[in-house]
C-alpha cells in the first residue's frame, strides 16, 4: 500500500469515528415523544429508554415514558416513573401540574 492509500484509508477511518461519535451523542431530555409512530410504540419506549438513562436526574423523559408504557398498558411500569418523577420534580409548574395529574390516576404507592 502506497503512501496515497494510507493517507486516503486515514481519512476514510476518520470519517467512520466522527459518524460514530455523532450517532452517540447523548439525547436531549425531551426527545422521548418527538416523531412517535402509533404502529412503533415498542421502538420509541426503547429510544425513549434511551432518553431516561441519559437524564437520570431529569423528571421530563420519565413523565413522557409514563405515557408510553400508559399506551402499551404497563400501568405497573407507568406509576414506578411518574412517582419517580414525582420525587425529582420540586418546583411549581407545567410540568409539575402534570406530573401530579398522572401521579393522582396511580392511587396510592
Amino acid at each position: 500500500m502506497g503512501r496515497a492509500d494510507w493517507g486516503k484509508a486515514a481519512a476514510v477511518g476518520l470519517g467512520l469515528l466522527l459518524l460514530m461519535s455523532c450517532s452517540q451523542e447523548k439525547p436531549k431530555a425531551d426527545s422521548c415523544l418527538s416523531n412517535v409512530d402509533s404502529n412503533a410504540l415498542p421502538q420509541a419506549l426503547e429510544r425513549c429508554n434511551r432518553v431516561v438513562a441519559a437524564h437520570p436526574k431529569d423528571a421530563k423523559p420519565l413523565n413522557d415514558r409514563f405515557i408510553l408504557y400508559t399506551l402499551l398498558q404497563n400501568k405497573t411500569a407507568a406509576c414506578k416513573d411518574i412517582r419517580k418523577a414525582a420525587t425529582l420534580i420540586s418546583q411549581k409548574g407545567e410540568l409539575y401540574d402534570d406530573i401530579e395529574v398522572r401521579l393522582d390516576s396511580c392511587g396510592t404507592p
